[in-house]
């Protein structure tokens, strides 16, 4: 509405200055050089006053429009993130086809029951009937962080890259704590090959919970992949910590060590590794390796 009031006003000030300027052109037409020099004179004073008419409008206009480009330029935005909120309202219920949820017909048992029939889908790959049962329980209870997460994920199965990215960056905005939603943003920054964003997700998860190992190793990967052995190697420890005889770190372990030339700590962690997976096949290889390091 605030947009069509300056249009409409605009529209009725050219009409006013058309029809001004119709009445007094033939009038200027007619004009002949023996004409009495009252008839210019008045004449002179009608064009004077239609200038100053026309310059008036041409000020008023001027002020007009710095006075409601503001306004216009926040109707922009209400309108650009009323279009973000639909589309997300849309994709929200695409599959449900109903209203709104009605907060009177929010049921704790419900919730917590098709989470656990959306989790198991969500394992067994039925990502349709995951998707649909995890927007249910949003409906029934928008504050469960857990259904977001597991849409995430959801989208995140599908390759879905930006739909999981926007839901999990939503996470982390209602709640900063989740540091699963921070990990799951260093996996999309992974697999689209952003490893500085990558890293910077994961270490954010790990200042919230730095006891989870899978955190550890993803940023092993980024690190490798960033071309920084020694830093790979400090997370591979931390997690190690965390797990002292799981063969998958001391592996890791052993091949990073070969890497960096560090005989001792190869030898260390090859030791471990008979010990914990002496069915490990790479053994052989690994001691070749160590042997030839000076």
């Amino acid at each position: 509405m605030l947009l069509i009031i300056p249009l409409i006003i605009i529209i009725l000030a050219l009409a006013v200055i058309i029809i001004i300027a119709s009445r007094h052109v033939p009038k200027v037409a007619s004009l002949e050089t023996s004409e009495l020099p009252e008839a210019r004179e008045a004449q002179l004073k009608s064009t004077l006053l239609e200038a100053r008419l026309i310059r008036k409008f041409d000020t008023f206009f001027s002020r007009f429009k710095k006075i409601t480009q503001p306004i216009q330029q926040q109707l922009g935005r209400w309108y650009g993130g009323g279009v973000k909120r639909l589309k997300r309202l849309e994709r929200a219920y695409r599959l449900q086809g109903e209203t709104l949820p009605d907060s009177n017909k929010k049921s704790e048992a419900r919730a917590t029951e098709l989470l656990e029939k959306a989790s198991l889908a969500l394992e067994q790959q039925k990502l349709v009937d995951a998707e649909a049962d995890y927007l249910t329980i949003l409906k029934i209870d928008p504050s469960r962080s857990e259904a977001y997460e597991g849409l995430g994920q959801v989208y995140l199965a599908r390759g879905e890259w930006d739909a999981a990215q926007e839901t999990f960056e939503y996470v982390t905005k209602q709640w900063p704590q989740h540091d699963g939603a921070y990990a799951a943003l260093g996996d999309i920054a992974q697999k689209n090959g952003t490893l500085e964003d990558a890293k910077d997700h994961y270490l954010h998860a790990l200042s919230i919970n730095n006891e989870v190992v899978g955190y550890h190793l993803d940023l092993v990967d980024v690190y490798l992949g960033l071309g920084d052995k020694e830093k790979a190697l400090s997370s591979l420890q931390k997690a190690q910590q965390l797990e002292p005889n799981n063969p998958k770190i001391l592996d890791r372990i052993l091949h990073v060590s070969i890497l960096l030339g560090n005989k001792p700590l190869a030898e260390e962690a090859y030791d471990k590794i008979v010990r914990v997976n002496p069915e490990n096949g790479k053994l052989e290889d690994y001691k070749k390796r160590i042997k030839a390091l000076k």
